[in-house]
């Protein structure tokens, strides 16, 4: 059986907030560069990546950042 992968993403409109959580872990370190905060479990696995002063309305401008990111991660990110 094949386990699920339980991403969860979220937008908070108000705090402009970007979030994809990759299970319920714990934060053991974290990466800051720029608004993009990527927190790891003590294995440093990726378990959480927030965008701050997300908005998709400026969505556009910001996909070379998310592009940037996918190519430093083991996480596949598509941007169209």
């Amino acid at each position: 059986m094949k386990k699920k992968n339980n991403i969860k993403i979220s937008y908070d409109k108000d705090g402009k907030v970007f979030s994809m959580d990759f299970g319920k872990f714990k934060s053991f370190d974290s990466d800051i560069n720029g608004n993009v905060v990527i927190d790891y479990d003590e294995n440093g696995k990726i378990v959480r990546v927030n965008v701050y002063d997300f908005s998709f309305d400026d969505f556009k401008e910001s996909k070379e950042a998310f592009r940037d990111f996918s190519k430093h991660s083991k996480i596949s990110v598509s941007v169209n």
